[in-house]
Parts: C-alpha cells; sequence; structure tokens
C-alpha cells in the first residue's frame, strides 16, 4: 500500500535517493517559473497551486523518470480526444494526454539540465494567470 503524504517534507523523505535530485530540481523549476505558486500534496505528490487551482504535480512513481504533469485541477473537464490551445511550448517538450494536461519527462538531472531554460519558460507560460482558463 502507497504511503499517504501529509507533507512535501514527508513525501521527500520517503522518496529513493537517487530520484530525489531530480524530484528537488523540478521543484525549484516550478518555484522559480510561478513565484506565486503554493506547493502542497495534492494527490499524494507535491502539487502547485496558482490562481487557487492545482496547475502543477510531481509524479515520482513512473519506471523511466519523474514527470512534472500540467494541468488544470480536478474540476475542469478533460477531454482526451481533443488538442490543447496551449501554445507556450514551442520546443516540443511536453507530452499531451489531453486538451489540459501534459508532462514533462524528466530522466535524470542531465536530461534536466539540458531542457532546463525552454522547461522554465514552459511552467510559466502554463502557470501564467490568462492561461489559467484555458
Amino acid at each position: 500500500m502507497v504511503d499517504r503524504y501529509r507533507s512535501v517534507e514527508e513525501f521527500l523523505a520517503a522518496q529513493p535517493a537517487e530520484r530525489l535530485p531530480v524530484i528537488e530540481a523540478l521543484r525549484q523549476l516550478v518555484l522559480e517559473a510561478g513565484p506565486g505558486a503554493r506547493e502542497h500534496i495534492k494527490w499524494n505528490s507535491p502539487s502547485y497551486v496558482v490562481g487557487g487551482v492545482d496547475q502543477a504535480t510531481i509524479s515520482a512513481q513512473g519506471k523511466n523518470g519523474v514527470r512534472l504533469v500540467l494541468h488544470r485541477g480536478a474540476t475542469t473537464a478533460e477531454n482526451r480526444a481533443a488538442a490543447s490551445a496551449f501554445v507556450g511550448d514551442p520546443y516540443g517538450l511536453l507530452t499531451w494526454h489531453s486538451d489540459i494536461r501534459a508532462s514533462l519527462l524528466v530522466t535524470d538531472l542531465a536530461d534536466l539540465a539540458g531542457k532546463r531554460d525552454a522547461a522554465v519558460g514552459v511552467v510559466r507560460a502554463w502557470l501564467a494567470a490568462d492561461s489559467v482558463s484555458r
């Protein structure tokens, strides 16, 4: 059974040592891209709230790396068959899962270092107040 984390600190303490540097780097990336974002635990992972809506969540459960999932919270209806209207990813870093949910896969710190500046721009565009309604 998966532990239920009550805080980001509990979540971090439970992570495997090899994943922790990537998780920490993604946390810093989100907080840099969205300085007003509030970090908390949602969906048993670190999640980031902007404008009262969860906008990003770190998913560390995958086998291929850690994902930063960009989304529009739990109350916005999603259409898995529709394309997104989001235009803030000129480098194609995101993998789209629906019209309002995409993820950025990071395999290790070297992978993130190679795309960090572009990723900050993508996350900044996602968290921007004018994109919250999309």
